[in-house]
């Protein structure tokens, strides 16, 4: 099923970016639980994607705009929870698997 797959980087960055960060909202969230708390950080997180949204902005601008959220967090930590590539998950270990898996029923 996958013979002859091709993977086009450049397509699927820009696939992501397409969502303009809100698919790392979740890992947002995650990255300011420990200083928030859960729910405070979904709300806050919350909001952002929903401005975000309203004013066709990237989610990272607008999260970057909240002092709270960068005094937390920092800039740095901030862009690099806002990177999709960071936020890959088990990837890495289901392509692993499936490669393994190749040629046997």
């Amino acid at each position: 099923m996958l013979e002859g797959l091709v993977v086009d980087e450049r397509r699927m960055r820009a696939n992501l970016d397409m969502t303009k960060g809100l698919i790392v909202a979740e890992a947002v969230m995650m990255g300011l639980a420990p200083h928030f708390g859960r729910q405070m950080a979904h709300d806050m997180v919350y909001a952002a994607c929903r401005a975000a949204l309203a004013q066709n902005r990237p989610l990272y601008e607008v999260l970057a705009a909240d002092a709270g959220i960068t005094m937390a967090l920092g800039t740095d930590r901030l862009r690099e929870l806002c990177d999709p590539a960071n936020y890959i998950g088990a990837a890495p270990a289901m392509v692993d698997a499936v490669v393994a898996r190749r040629g046997k029923p």
